[in-house]
């Protein structure tokens, strides 16, 4: 990718003046929006979709939302841009996204400069609140496999289509000069990639993020590569840190067998419930198949101030305790506990409560994707191997929602035919992918052809450069955002 190494010169100067007008833009934008002014940021607005894409006899709708940033909108005659945000799995939208996006900053930064209009849709399930009372496709979840079976990939595609259509004639767009760029990290990053690649005549381009569209059913490369992330010397990582995470919770493996070893791990990690809470092998899995601790390399955060709170930070404690590496993981544990709001630590959690809303992501990898991260025996995860196995991770998709594991097997095959996997057919999608996201190992890293450039950014986790931009960015993620720009430029300059 020759065009990241021209732009690196530049970085320095072009984020400075960036993040000026960014801020000066959220600044109008949100003043604007206060005052009740047209032409701002504003949402959420409403629009009638239908509930199936696919059965014309089914006339059934729902109001799904969508936000706009119109603050720098050139209108439909200058010929300028529509930026298209897709919503996916994680937190709901609301009105910050035109402004402060975690999938879509790449395009709200560029909003001054281009004269875009942003819209941000709110996908058909994350969207919906506890109740099931607005931005669902569906009244209520009493019986999951019935309320989950509009929840698709290809039925969100449905939905953006049905959207540019919308919103085409709501702002009196001109198709051949309103060009649509789709954006998206992640799940959302899918979406953008396939929503261009499947509707080519309405989507110009795409910057599909951190995309993982193989999707595969066991997915052991996940935790093969948290293992390669923390090897990372320019991260903070080494050769001798995974060794001794690896050792550690080998050891762990070991202590969980006996009595006097489960009392030991007791007395070392006191929110264990008990010493006999370990003896059986789901309490086992529970505790140490996924680490005894956070070992993030998808999130990894170089700037993070948090004790153990990164790769170069938790390979530093690992490295106080050179002979002892489960007590050097007893600590990592302990000092992350003491700032971890993500329940993690909570070994006592319970079942969902009767209002909330059932596992979206979880029923979609039964349905579609799969992507069940493994640690198996003989693998490279630095994990207590054996604990966390494929048959451990399908189980729910039965038990849940009645989809066997033949059934899902087949699922997962037929999406992976359907949008084209590692080798998708078609023009203008840009893959960007960072060296220590594990779900890198799973998108597209060698470009399919032509017009699908690749960027794989050095020392970046999960669509970090898609995040809002920071002064302690790292230099690749920076002249990352650089690159996406230029590529996308030549795109909108091309009919």
């Amino acid at each position: 990718m020759k065009f990241v190494t021209v732009l690196a010169v530049l970085a320095l100067v072009v984020v400075a003046t960036t993040g000026k007008r960014r801020r000066r833009g959220m600044e109008q934008a949100l003043k604007m929006t206060a005052e009740g002014f047209a032409g701002a940021a504003s949402g959420p607005h409403y629009f009638e979709q239908r509930l199936t894409h696919f059965d014309g006899s089914n006339e059934q709708t729902w109001q799904q939302a969508y936000y706009v940033n119109d603050t720098f909108w050139k209108g439909p005659e200058s010929g300028a841009p529509v930026f298209l945000c897709v919503g996916g799995e994680g937190p709901a939208f609301d009105p910050s996204v035109t402004v402060d996006s975690v999938h879509c900053s790449n395009a709200v930064d560029w909003l001054e400069e281009t004269g875009a209009l942003f819209l941000a849709v709110q996908h058909r399930y994350y969207g919906c609140n506890k109740n099931a009372t607005v931005d669902c496709p569906v009244n209520n979840f009493d019986q999951p496999t019935e309320a989950l079976k509009f929840l698709n990939s290809k039925q969100a595609l449905g939905d953006l289509a049905q959207f540019h259509q919308y919103a085409t004639d709501t702002y009196k767009l001109d198709l051949a000069k309103n060009k649509w760029i789709s954006w998206g990290g992640s799940y959302p990053g899918m979406l953008a990639s396939w929503v261009r690649l499947k509707f080519p005549h309405l989507i110009h381009a795409s910057v599909a993020s951190s995309a993982p569209v193989h999707t595969k059913l066991a997915m052991p490369e996940y935790n093969d590569h948290v293992a390669f992330a923390f090897g990372l010397a320019d991260v903070g990582g080494s050769d001798e840190c995974v060794a001794a995470i690896a050792s550690g919770h080998a050891e762990i493996g070991t202590m969980m067998k006996t009595d006097d070893g489960r009392k030991k791990l007791k007395d070392l990690f006191p929110s264990l419930p008990s010493a006999d809470w370990l003896k059986t092998r789901a309490n086992q899995a529970m505790f140490a198949g996924e680490g005894v601790a956070q070992f993030p390399a998808q999130d990894n955060d170089p700037s993070c101030t948090d004790p153990a709170c990164n790769i170069e930070k938790i390979c530093d404690m690992m490295a106080t305790l050179e002979t002892d590496h489960v007590a050097a993981l007893a600590k990592v544990a302990s000092v992350q506990a003491a700032w971890d709001k993500t329940g993690f630590f909570d070994l006592f959690a319970q079942t969902k409560a009767a209002d909330e809303l059932p596992a979206f992501w979880f029923w979609q990898t039964c349905a579609e994707m799969g992507f069940y991260q493994t640690c198996d025996v003989g693998s490279k995860c630095m994990y207590t191997q054996g604990l966390n196995t494929l048959e451990d991770n399908m189980g729910p998709c039965t038990t849940m929602f009645g989809i066997d594991a033949a059934t899902v097997a087949e699922n997962v095959n037929y999406t992976d035919l359907y949008y084209g996997g590692l080798h998708p057919s078609g023009t203008k999608v840009l893959w960007p992918n960072g060296e220590v996201d594990p779900w890198s190992t799973l998108s597209v890293l060698k470009s399919p052809g032509i017009e699908q450039p690749v960027l794989y950014v050095k020392g970046a986790s999960h669509h970090f450069w898609t995040h809002v931009p920071k002064p302690t960015d790292q230099k690749p993620i920076v002249q990352a955002r650089l690159a996406i720009r230029k590529q996308v430029s030549d795109w909108l300059s091309e009919p």
